[in-house]
């Protein structure tokens, strides 16, 4: 989901595009920065970029709190509207000027995290990390029942009594803690937990989540804080999974619909779904090398291969632009409400050379399943 993205296209045309590489570990970080900078801004200076763009670019670049390998940033008509650290140094340093943000590279390098939770459970309630689609990150504390929470070092008739009371409250807690997740899972549309904390609590806790929480859940086996490195990192690594074999079975789901005219691939074919607002699932293969174009007008779905299928739209001339077939096919996933899903490498085909890429499966490397066919519209 790329909702957070849809304020980028607002306006288009005029859009600057820097990937730069930032690490500043190196003893002289910041005059190697400063140089690539200079040499990115020459060239989208040459190329039309607005003296206000560039700028407003070099000031992200220059700040010293933006602490990241790589940076990712875009602006248009002399203001920043997205910026991105990247986790390493940018697979390619690009300064583009065109009229559409280039963010495939961003996406296929630091994809959106997917909402989830981030939950440490301890007998006494817990603490929850919220992070939406668009990397924000909400923090919450549930503070249980306080006593008893220990097991209690009596003998006698009364021990048994005393454990069954430890054990009611740790339950009562980790249902206060799973319900209190289950209401900030519902907020930021999250449908992934990932548990750490006490052993019993955290057993607790994940047998009080609804269903499709629970069946979802990771256990981290440590006692580590809901916004620790160590429950960011198994966040990472069971998110990676989660995104790839959603992409497989979407694609699966693909090849299905295919068969019943809900499903299409090839450039020209997507961009047709998505002109007759159908397209709900867009697939693409990670091509760096792509030199694709599409034409673009100024109405979200407006995106074509020949100017005349945007002119018969009513379009004239003059708004018709050019760019890269990736960076509209993204601007068009996004303000259509479609979800975008990168093809893991082992599902492309290739070997055709009238394909695109000479990828022939699914051709061109691109792929769209449908809301519904046309004989159903």
């Amino acid at each position: 989901h790329l909702d957070f993205l849809r304020p980028m296209y607002d306006e288009i045309g005029d859009y600057v595009s820097v990937y730069l590489d930032t690490d500043r570990s190196s003893e002289h970080a910041n005059d190697d920065i400063a140089v690539r900078w200079q040499h990115a801004r020459q060239q989208l200076a040459q190329a039309g970029a607005s003296e206000e763009s560039l700028q407003a670019v070099a000031e992200v670049i220059s700040d010293p709190d933006r602490v990241a390998q790589g940076q990712a940033v875009f602006a248009c008509h002399g203001a920043v509207t997205f910026a991105a650290a990247l986790d390493g140094p940018p697979r390619r340093e690009i300064a583009r000027f065109a009229p559409l943000p280039h963010l495939m590279p961003l996406l296929a390098q630091h994809r959106p995290p997917i909402p989830h939770l981030r939950v440490s459970a301890t007998r006494t309630g817990g603490e929850i990390v919220a992070v939406g689609g668009s990397g924000e990150v909400w923090r919450d504390w549930v503070a249980g029942q306080q006593w008893p929470v220990h097991k209690a070092s009596v003998g006698g008739w009364s021990q048994d009594r005393y454990q069954r009371d430890d054990e009611d409250t740790w339950n009562s807690n980790a249902k206060e803690l799973a319900t209190e997740a289950a209401k900030v899972a519902a907020s930021i549309g999250a449908g992934h937990v990932v548990v750490g904390g006490d052993v019993r609590a955290r057993t607790m806790f994940v047998s009080h989540l609804p269903k499709l929480l629970r069946d979802s859940a990771v256990v981290v086996d440590d006692e580590v804080t809901a916004d620790s490195q160590a429950l960011a990192g198994a966040a990472d690594r069971a998110l990676a999974g989660w995104a790839e074999s959603e992409a497989r079975e979407r694609f699966d789901d693909w090849q299905a619909k295919r068969a019943h005219g809900r499903g299409v691939d090839g450039l020209g074919r997507t961009m047709a779904g998505f002109r007759d607002g159908q397209v709900a699932d867009l697939f693409l293969a990670d091509d760096p090398t792509s030199t694709a174009t599409a034409l673009i007008g100024p109405r979200d779905s407006d995106i074509a291969a020949s100017p005349n299928e945007l002119l018969e739209l009513g379009l004239t001339e003059n708004q018709i632009l050019s760019d890269r077939a990736d960076s509209a096919l993204v601007r068009a996933a996004v303000r259509t409400d479609a979800e975008l899903h990168f093809l893991p490498p082992d599902l492309v085909q290739r070997g055709d050379p009238t394909a695109d890429g000479g990828i022939a499966m699914p051709r061109d490397g691109v792929a769209a399943a449908f809301r519904f066919s046309l004989e159903e519209a």
